[in-house]
């Protein structure tokens, strides 16, 4: 009997002394991993409590804190394959989990001994507190939405057209429809007609590891449906090429044509005329760029070809242009300084010939001429806010003949956007050139061009715009002709009805004035349908 009794306290006592080892046990394992991130955020150096994994050396960034869960204190996270337990966080890790009880602790610190790379494994190895674990560490500061349930960002959320790949090259074609209403006075005589309009666009680009390879084109034909009135046809193509070819040396070629059909209150129109001559331009570049440190230089040398087709008076009378083709050859040369990658302020020098393929024309007069020009400005890009060029400069054209006066002026060129507010975007542009006259005892004229647009996102697929324009013809003084004046106001709706189609709506008004010529007034109604791919 007493040996009995004498078991027994001693199982009771053993029961005791386990009971204590195991609270004891519980206790280290919540207050140890609190302790050592205590331990290592308020240390110096982290050399001796990290040792990074794998033949990278030794790192010295600070460990992150403990976070404290519903779980209890779990000690910090370590990066990927990053960090691994010294020695002695080993042996702390083991004495906590005594009893053989795993630590969950350790488990979200040491990877298995097998994984070398340290990857944590998929959210359904770990137990839920370890999951909850980690949606605590993500971001918590969510942008904030919209009021009215918009994308923030609509064109981040659709994908962009993609487009016809042909191998390397992508062709992304626009074709757009329209039936357009016009009415035009002018002087005391007024003309309407109602025709149509399909104008077909599209962009090619090159998808190289090295070089770029862009074209970009679009042509207009009309179609007359009802009353009286010329049509218009255009065209523009430009391919660019753009080759990488040794330290930061960029050499640039192009080719262009473009075709086009002179107004009736251009200087050179003929009077009269029922239609008016079409202009065939061809143009050719070739050009070099080069970074030398903060220096930004580039040198381009243009070609361009000028055809003038004949005029048709209102008997069917053609009336032959051709003493107005010429060929001209420009070398502009710039030069910059990037104050910073927002601004490059920059100097550009302008030299230029051209040359009549009849040195004397039916006037009499010897038309070929030298142009010399100078400018400077300044590039921008302060990214979608504001970003593009704006220069200002003097140009001046010398005659052959003597007895023509000189064109001179200043010039003004620009093109900029501006975005204030999101979903609003305004682009302005600036342009100076100079015209040749072919009326006898004319030299020509300065030519500035301004306009502007203004486009307003209402909605994720509805876009409003307004757009603006003005020129200035400045005569020289001797044409005996007062300086000519126009300007013009349109708007216009956008729908996008998917990403392929858009139903659009547009207005213009448009006059020219000029003292002691006729002014002309144009006004425009249009609606039409786009499709892009």
């Amino acid at each position: 009997m007493r040996d009995r009794i004498n078991t027994a306290q001693r199982r009771l006592a053993v029961r005791r002394d386990g009971l204590r080892l195991t609270v004891s046990a519980l206790c280290m394992l919540t207050a140890i991993p609190g302790a050592l991130a205590q331990t290592v955020s308020g240390s110096n150096s982290t050399s001796d409590q990290f040792e990074l994994r794998g033949t990278t050396d030794r790192t010295s960034s600070t460990a992150p804190s403990a976070a404290s869960t519903l779980y209890g204190a779990l000690p910090a996270p370590r990066p990927a394959g990053s960090f691994a337990p010294t020695s002695g966080e080993t042996d702390s890790f083991a004495a906590a989990g005594t009893a053989g009880q795993a630590d969950p602790a350790a488990s979200l610190v040491q990877p298995a001994p097998e994984d070398i790379t340290g990857t944590i494994g998929s959210p359904s190895d770990l137990s839920q507190a370890d999951q909850d674990y980690a949606a605590s560490l993500a971001r918590q500061n969510a942008r904030i939405g919209t009021v009215d349930g918009l994308p923030l960002d609509p064109s981040a959320d659709e994908p962009d057209v993609p487009g016809f790949s042909f191998g390397s090259l992508t062709l992304r074609p626009t074709l757009d429809q329209g039936v357009v209403h016009e009415a035009v006075r002018y002087g005391a005589t007024k003309t309407n007609r109602t025709y149509s309009q399909t104008t077909l666009s599209g962009t090619l680009e090159s998808d190289w590891s090295r070089h770029q390879f862009t074209v970009d084109g679009t042509g207009t034909w009309q179609k007359n449906l009802s009353g009286t009135g010329t049509e218009t046809p255009t065209a523009d193509i430009n391919a660019r090429l753009n080759l990488d070819l040794f330290n930061d040396l960029t050499g640039v070629l192009g080719a262009g044509y473009s075709y086009s059909r002179e107004s009736r209150t251009d200087p050179n129109a003929i009077s009269g005329a029922t239609t008016q001559a079409g202009v065939h331009e061809l143009r050719a570049s070739i050009g070099l760029e080069k970074n030398l440190g903060l220096l930004r230089g580039a040198t381009t040398l243009d070609i361009t070809r000028k055809l003038y087709g004949d005029a048709t008076l209102a008997d069917g009378t053609a009336v032959l242009l051709d003493d107005r083709d010429t060929l001209g050859a420009e070398l502009t040369t710039r030069i910059g300084y990037e104050v910073s990658p927002a601004l490059v302020p920059f100097i550009e020098a302008t030299v230029g010939r051209e040359k009549y393929d009849q040195r004397i024309d039916s006037t009499g007069a010897e038309r070929s001429s030298t142009t010399l020009g100078g400018r400077a400005g300044a590039e921008v890009n302060f990214g979608e806010k504001l970003s593009g060029e704006f220069a200002a400069g003097y140009v001046l054209r010398s005659l052959d003949d003597a007895n023509l006066a000189d064109i001179s002026g200043l010039t003004v060129d620009g093109d900029l956007t501006w975005s204030p507010l999101r979903g609003t975007n305004v682009n302005i542009g600036l342009a100076t050139t100079l015209e040749s006259a072919t009326a006898a005892g004319q030299s020509g004229a300065v030519v500035y061009e301004f306009d502007s647009t203004l486009s307003q996102q209402i909605r994720s697929n509805l876009v409003a715009r307004l757009g603006a324009t003005a020129g200035y013809r400045d005569y020289d003084s001797g044409s005996g002709r007062s300086n000519q004046r126009s300007y013009g106001a349109s708007a216009g709706l956008t729908w996008s009805i998917n990403r392929y189609l858009d139903l659009e709506a547009d207005a213009s008004y448009e006059r020219t004035r000029e003292p002691g010529g006729t002014d002309e007034e144009t006004t425009r109604l249009g609606l039409g349908l786009k499709l892009r791919r």
